[in-house]
């Protein structure tokens, strides 16, 4: 067979982590639609509202990028294994990417991860272990996130946190996100929306921005949104009361993978918001797992309830009257309905009962 060209994130190889062909790794991630609102944006008069399709890389989240990075470069580096934690969609993109390179994959996942999250993990073989208070208590947290650390170390394992904390290379991968809008017509968005849980998406989207700008590629920088829960909303927060770092406080949101009561990137997603004109928008869970539904009725983009969100926060924000009718928005749909199976659960038990008849009943 002949071989195909440079895709996905590989065709940005000049501004990312050099790996030498034969270490990458790949299941052909990258790359995502965008798409235009036909019925939710005419609805709430947002004439130019745009949907970027991250649940449709191969494990259903943007986290494929970070983890072909990643565990290419765990080959590159001659490591036989990676080590991480999660609160699921990094857990199970790892684990698929580090089955496909051969490397081992242990894995410290919180304590109430949904099992749609974790199943995935179970079925390419990682070694999982959960940790009571991960994803409640920010102290909690922190201690994983350091004992991790040393264990990468002692070790010579390949460090996986989704965080530009702990993973800066690997994290180098979200740019290419900012590169395929422009590509893909965005060059000239207002406005970004996006789920904000560690803050590493928002920082890594900025740093992509970033280095478009300073080519030339664009004008201006567009204003990035971080989109958190009530109940989790630490860098919200922070950037209404003007603090430069995130504000303390354990997270009672019930929607996976933004609970993160203490966001590794929180810092430089702050900064993010500041240099890019952006804001920070805090919703209520039952918000978003409204809009979580309008996208699957009226768009037919099926995403968990943390894909749904930066949608949310666009909608709030046109109320609040920080974008105009006319602005071109983008919002980042972070992760595929099936990673959520329990919501996706709750949403058909609101619905009739579908009928039996027999083939002369036709």
């Amino acid at each position: 067979m002949t071989k195909t060209a440079t895709r996905g994130i590989w065709k940005y190889e000049r501004r990312i982590p050099e790996i030498m062909e034969r270490n990458r790794i790949t299941l052909g991630e990258g790359q995502t639609p965008l798409i235009k609102s036909t019925r939710i944006g005419p609805e709430v008069g947002l004439t130019n509202l745009y949907f970027k399709l991250e649940s449709l890389n191969p494990t259903g989240s943007y986290k494929d990028r970070i983890s072909a990075l990643g565990v290419s470069l765990a080959k590159e580096r001659g490591l036989t294994a990676c080590i991480g934690t999660t609160s699921g969609n990094a857990g199970g993109s790892i684990a698929a990417y580090a089955a496909r390179a051969g490397l081992n994959y242990h894995v410290y996942v919180q304590e109430n991860i949904v099992a749609s999250k974790l199943e995935p993990m179970i079925v390419h073989r990682a070694s999982i272990v959960k940790v009571k208070g991960f994803g409640f208590n920010p102290e909690v947290g922190n201690r994983v996130f350091a004992k991790v650390l040393k264990n990468a170390q002692s070790r010579n394992l390949e460090l996986l946190i989704t965080a530009y904390a702990y993973a800066p290379e690997a994290m180098e991968a979200v740019k290419t996100i900012a590169y395929e809008l422009t590509e893909e017509g965005a060059e000239d968005a207002d406005v970004v929306f996006m789920p904000a849980g560690g803050g590493g998406l928002l920082t890594g989207i900025y740093r992509g921005y970033r280095d478009l700008l300073e080519d030339g590629a664009i004008r201006c920088l567009p204003k990035l949104v971080a989109c958190q829960s009530t109940g989790c909303a630490n860098i919200a927060k922070a950037w209404q009361l003007g603090l430069d770092k995130p504000v303390d406080g354990a997270s009672t949101a019930m929607i996976s993978g933004i609970q993160v009561p203490n966001p590794p990137d929180g810092v430089q997603a702050l900064q993010a918001l500041q240099h890019s004109g952006g804001f920070a928008e805090a919703l209520p869970d039952a918000d978003t797992w409204h809009w979580q539904e309008q996208l699957a009725v009226k768009e037919g983009i099926f995403c968990e309830p943390a894909g749904a969100i930066a949608l949310a926060g666009a909608i709030q924000a046109a109320k609040e009257g920080r974008i105009g009718r006319n602005a071109n928005v983008v919002c980042i749909v972070s992760g595929a309905g099936y990673k959520d199976v329990d919501r996706m659960s709750a949403m058909v038990k609101q619905l009739p009962d579908i009928p039996m008849i027999d083939t002369d009943e036709l």
